[in-house]
């Protein structure tokens, strides 16, 4: 306040960021995300609801990735304003986001030889770490470039109750770019023999009526510029419905993904500038009212009669605003019992969510590996699959939780 008082600027302090970057909300969601996302990576027990929608649709487990990705960017306002605090010139900080945004996409692209060919002719380029990698150097990248040290709230009761919309406003500007780009593109570029905005999976879908226009727009960029042999092979679309591969993670989903990322950077902003915990909680379940209505009327509120249905493999928007809607209202749920009521203390997931990007490379690793799977020979029933799925996951929590009571804490 002294600093305050002085400048009439709101100064990011160290004490002050040291309040805001101890809620144990952030890392019990990010733990909750990671330890489903290994669950789901597991089988799931095979339970159909549990994994991923083969084309439109969203089951639980198409809530795993986004919710990550969301988290990433609710994080970034918080280191940022922290390194600014510490003195961090600017420039470092956005080296340091792209140094770090090159690592995760090559340690993605290693991690998809465990799965895939390791020949350089085959190698498959994007994946989850690398649609990681680039949502964090769009969103935090953009933010670190854009925000300002030192923040003056606008005046005023209407000022004062969106200061931290305001405060995000480039980022607000950023995303409207990315999705009239994205939109344009999935219902303006076309293969010249499919039909213009066609978003469905190709092959015998909807009684062969554009076999091979797997994925539309999304679809045949990947084919023209990565390459069909440098894409996912094996999605469960293609192995449902036919018709050419294409890869859940390409390219043209990297914008929306971004964009999802950049809703998290208005979450986090809403930390840093709104004080008290009911502004908080009010503000993120009134985005998630939003976000969850708007992206039911794009998809016209069924699964396939919208002008954009929800689809994780395409990563649409009405995909991105439903998910976002709904990690909203977990990070609330959290955050209230957290840090609010501080009834819990995340456990079991805090300690997952402190070695998150540990854990994710472990379990890709030893995907294969005793003690984490094991098999035996009538695994054809639920309860055995989701036994083992289970046992793989809760192994990996145990690990999580020594490496947090002895301190080690893995970050790129």
């Amino acid at each position: 306040m002294s600093r305050v008082r002085r400048s009439a600027k709101l100064r990011y302090g160290d004490k002050e960021l040291a309040i805001q970057q101890r809620l144990r909300a952030l890392d019990t969601f990010r733990g909750m995300a990671i330890v489903f996302m290994i669950f789901v990576n597991d089988g799931a027990g095979g339970y159909w609801w549990l994994e991923h929608a083969t084309w439109n649709g969203l089951a639980a487990g198409d809530l795993v990735f986004p919710a990550f990705l969301w988290i990433m960017g609710v994080c970034v306002p918080l280191s940022v304003k922290s390194a600014f605090a510490k003195g961090v010139p600017r420039w470092k900080i956005v080296f340091h986001i792209i140094r770090r945004s090159i690592m995760m996409f090559l340690l993605g692209i290693s991690l998809n030889t465990i799965y895939g060919s390791n020949m350089l002719g085959e190698l498959r380029i994007f994946g989850v770490l690398q649609r990681l990698a680039v949502a964090y150097l769009v969103s935090a990248g953009f933010y670190a470039l854009t925000a300002p040290k030192y923040y003056t709230p606008p005046r005023g009761a209407c000022g004062q109750a969106l200061k931290d919309v305001l405060s995000c406003a480039w980022c607000w500007v950023l995303a409207g770019v990315l999705i009239a780009a994205h939109s344009a593109i999935t219902f303006i570029i076309h293969d010249p023999d499919c039909p213009a905005g066609y978003l469905g999976p190709g092959g015998k879908h909807d009684e062969w009526v554009a076999p091979e226009c797997s994925g539309g727009a999304a679809g045949y960029i990947d084919r023209l510029l990565l390459g069909e042999s440098h894409l996912f092979q094996h999605s469960d679309a293609r192995n449902v419905y036919g018709g050419p591969v294409t890869d859940p993670e390409g390219l043209l989903g990297c914008l929306t993904s971004a964009v999802q990322a950049l809703l998290g950077v208005q979450a986090g902003a809403t930390v840093l500038l709104q004080r008290s915990h009911k502004a908080r909680v009010s503000r993120w379940l009134a985005w998630a009212l939003v976000f969850a209505l708007a992206g039911a009327l794009l998809a016209g509120f069924s699964r396939e009669h919208g002008v954009v249905p929800i689809n994780k493999n395409l990563w649409s928007m009405s995909f991105v605003l439903v998910t976002s809607a709904v990690s909203l209202t977990i990070l609330s749920i959290c955050y209230t019992f957290t840090d609010a009521w501080r009834v819990w203390d995340g456990g079991p997931f805090r300690a997952p969510g402190l070695n998150a990007i540990a854990l994710y490379i472990g379990h890709s690793v030893c995907a294969h590996l005793f003690p984490f799977h094991w098999r035996v020979p009538f695994m054809r029933t639920h309860a055995i699959r989701l036994i083992e799925a289970v046992w793989g996951t809760a192994l990996w929590v145990i690990i999580a939780h020594i490496m947090a009571k002895k301190k080690v804490f893995i970050t790129l």
